[in-house]
């Protein structure tokens, strides 16, 4: 009888507009999501070069998550995760014309805090919170055609360039989750979200940072922003 009277309230739920499962306080949920950045390095840093144009960038992110419901409308969320950020360049010049690429890969570890917007047709939720990023790997390419100038040609060379950066990033992380019940199942949803996140560190190791042809230098700051997608399940065992 109690077990009837639960799934008499949980299709309830399910049919109220604005209402949501993972809203019940206490809660579990354990997702994993797919995602696509367009990713920035602000700052350039050349090498002593000129510095060249910004190009569109963009990269992969994933991983899996857990979210715990403190209440209607609070919670947190601890998602393990990979990232593609970094740079890409392209200049045309009178005296010729180069390509320039810099791939960052990161492991990354977002802790987030949650609040639930009110008064929407499905819910939606706000995250905010440090992201803490451990690179592993760095890599440069760069083409240029023989005519155009590039005044330190070590400063471009091409393959692992990791020790050019410092081991982690922290960055401050935003997203806007909408959630949506899967009907077919009372302990899944699907969901979709912007989001976005600005490193608060110089990402260059201290050997690397090298003045402009200016004589001037600013520390470079990783900076995305894109959307992802995935799938979240009730791990609470059905206990609300």
């Amino acid at each position: 009888m109690k077990s009837n009277l639960l799934r008499i309230l949980l299709l309830s739920l399910v049919l109220a507009p604005a209402t949501l499962l993972a809203q019940d306080e206490k809660t579990l949920w354990i997702n994993g999501d797919i995602g696509l950045n367009s990713n920035w390095m602000v700052n350039q840093n050349a090498y002593q070069n000129s510095e060249m144009n910004y190009a569109t960038s963009f990269g992969l992110s994933g991983g899996l998550g857990i979210c715990y419901f403190l209440s209607d409308g609070f919670g947190v969320n601890i998602s393990p995760g990979y990232v593609k950020l970094g740079q890409n360049y392209h200049d045309e010049l009178e005296s010729g014309t180069a390509n320039r690429k810099v791939k960052l890969s990161y492991i990354t570890l977002p802790m987030l805090i949650m609040k639930e917007i009110p008064m929407t047709d499905n819910p939606t939720w706000v995250s905010f919170g440090p992201e803490l990023m451990l690179l592993t790997s760095a890599n440069q390419e760069f083409k240029s055609t023989d005519e155009y100038p590039v005044y330190n040609a070590a400063g471009y060379k091409k393959g692992d360039i990791k020790e050019r950066f410092k081991p982690f990033d922290l960055a401050l992380h935003l997203s806007i989750i909408k959630m949506y019940e899967l009907r077919s199942s009372s302990d899944m949803m699907f969901f979709y979200a912007f989001n976005t996140a600005f490193g608060l560190l110089d990402i260059n190791s201290k050997d690397w940072q090298i003045p402009d042809i200016h004589d001037e230098y600013k520390g470079s700051h990783n900076f995305y922003f894109g959307i992802r997608t995935g799938i979240m399940f009730n791990a609470s065992g059905g206990k609300y």
